[in-house]
Parts: C-alpha cells; structure tokens; sequence
C-alpha cells in the first residue's frame, strides 16, 4: 500500500531524500525527472501557498524519509491549475506508486485543475498517462545543435554568423555581460516583461534570480544583456549555462541556451538573434561539444530562428491534463 503525504514544507531529512531520489532517477533514466525550478524550491523551501510537496512511502503513514518511494511537487498560482511533477524510484516501479502519487496530486488541486510534466517521452510516464485517461496539453522541445566535430560529424559551432545589430539598434543599446550587484532589479524586469504570457519564466521573482546566482553553474561571463543607454533598462538578454555532468549529451559538460529574452518594445529589430549568437559564440569558444535548448513547441517563430542557425529536436518534454 501506498501512503501519500502532503505538505508545504520539508524537514532536513526530507529534503536530503528527495534529492537522493531524483539523482537515483535521473542516473537510471539518463535524463533528470524534476525541472530545476522544483529542484530549488526543494532545496529552499517555497514561499507560502505556492507549492505543494507529495511524499509517497510503502506501508504505514509512519514511515520516514528513508523509505520514500516516490515523490510529487505541485507549483500554485491563483486563478491557474496547478503545475506539477513526480517521479517514482526506478526499484519501486510498476507497484502502483506513480498512480498513488498523481491521484494525491489531483485530489489536492484546486477548482482550476492540474497539469503534469513528463521531462521525455519515456515509456512509463506515456502508460501512465494514458491509463489515467490524460492527453497532452502542452510540449517543450528539446532541441540540439554540435558546437566542436570531429571528420564524422563536424560541428556547426566554428560557421556561427557574426551577431550584427542594425545602425538604428546598435546606436542605442550595447550588448555587455550581467553585472551582480547592480542588474537584478532590470533583469527582472525585462524578464516579466519578455515572458509576460510564459506561465514558469516570467513569474520569477528577485529571490529566484539569487537562487540562481548562488548556484554552482553560474558565470556571470556567460549572461549577456543589451542595455538600453538611453535609459539604463535592459532591452533583451541571453543567459547561457554549463552543464557540468553532459546533459545526457556528452561525457563532458555542455552548454545551454538558457534564457533569450527581448523586451516587447524591442520584438521585431534582430536584437533576439543577435543576442543568441553571442551567447552561442561564447559556449563555442569554451571548446564544448554541444549546445542544447528548451522551446515551447506552439512558438514556431523560435523554433524556425533555432533551425536556422543549426539546431535540431532531440526529445521533448509533455504536460498531460484530464480529458
């Protein structure tokens, strides 16, 4: 039998489970089962009535974090469905546990209803989906591009066009690197104002933007933003990461188109493309294999932008809903 528990917050042990958990999962499966947003708000906790945490463990309610077989992460805003994730230890699989933890899931959203994320078409997360009767509401491509080659597949890194701005942009904004200390308010800014109709990214707030500076990976070197000069805001932004572990990708680390964002008033002037290739020409001098990207699937002008400048769909994460 499975025992859900629900709660808004996580003791030590908890915590330390759970990541022990998706590590396990992400080794077995060759791809992480929790986005790095669900990642952080276990690590740091969620501000009140924004999250939900689901631990699922075998027998008695009385179990401990040491015999957690699975686990469920609900993000809550007003008025929106819930957004949620789950992963079930790969030993404990096929017992019924997933089922559990997505009837606790759906038990405990709000009128509005829930979402799930599936991080790849694994075969387990489709028969889920499919035995509780849910489609897919929504897609993430993951797509791909080689930087550095070899005879057999060379890489399209070293035939990166140069990034060019237009006299009418160049003359009023410079493209520089994020300065800590003095960029977080503008970036969060210009982010809310680039992802204003994106349901994850444009809700990040001045802590969520530390949580990720303060994190191993992050290099000041490789955020770019084009600053307005005539009023100091951020007109657009490139955010590049180093995955350290390969991604799935590679033995080694490779890169990540992590955030490209254009502030509306400047959509339609080649800043975005521009401020891609210069991240992408960053991640290329640092000698890595490969580049990777994440793209909601209905956004065929991004997609159309990454296929021009070489890259390809490599898998795709899917969001099911009730029928």
């Amino acid at each position: 039998m499975t025992h859900v528990r629900t709660t808004e917050t996580l003791t030590p042990d908890e915590t330390a489970a759970v990541l022990a958990l998706a590590e396990s999962a992400g080794e077995h499966d060759g791809l992480p089962p929790l986005s790095e947003q669900t990642l952080l708000r276990v690590r740091h906790g969620a501000r009140p009535g924004t999250a939900r945490f689901h631990l699922a463990t075998q027998g008695a309610p009385a179990a401990g974090a040491g015999d957690l077989v699975g686990f469920g992460f609900a993000a809550r805003a007003p008025g929106e469905p819930d957004s949620a994730e789950m992963v079930v230890a790969p030993d404990r699989r096929r017992s019924g546990h997933g089922a559990a933890l997505l009837r606790a899931l759906s038990d405990d959203a709000p009128g509005d209803g829930l979402r799930v994320w599936a991080h790849g078409r694994t075969e387990g997360a489709v028969a889920l989906a499919a035995s509780a009767g849910w489609t897919q509401v929504r897609g993430l491509l993951k797509m791909r591009m080689r930087l550095r080659g070899d005879a057999q597949q060379p890489g399209a890194g070293a035939g990166l066009p140069e990034p060019v701005l237009s006299d009418a942009v160049g003359e009023r904004t410079v493209i520089r690197t994020f300065r800590p200390g003095s960029d977080e308010q503008a970036w969060v800014a210009a982010n809310a104002a680039a992802f204003a109709d994106h349901p994850e990214q444009g809700g990040l707030t001045l802590q969520d933007l530390h949580e990720r500076t303060n994190e191993d990976w992050f290099d000041a070197d490789g955020f770019f933003v084009a600053e307005d000069t005539g009023t100091g805001a951020i007109a657009g932004f490139h955010w590049t990461k180093v995955h350290a572990d390969g991604a799935g990708l590679a033995d080694e680390p490779v890169g990540e188109v992590y955030a490209v964002g254009v502030d509306p008033a400047w959509r339609r002037t080649g800043l975005g493309r521009a401020l891609t290739l210069v991240g992408l020409r960053h991640l290329h001098e640092r000698g890595l294999p490969w580049v990777l990207l994440y793209v909601d699937e209905e956004n065929r002008a991004a997609v159309r932008l990454y296929e021009s400048l070489g890259f390809s769909v490599w898998d795709a994460d899917v969001m099911y809903a009730a029928s």
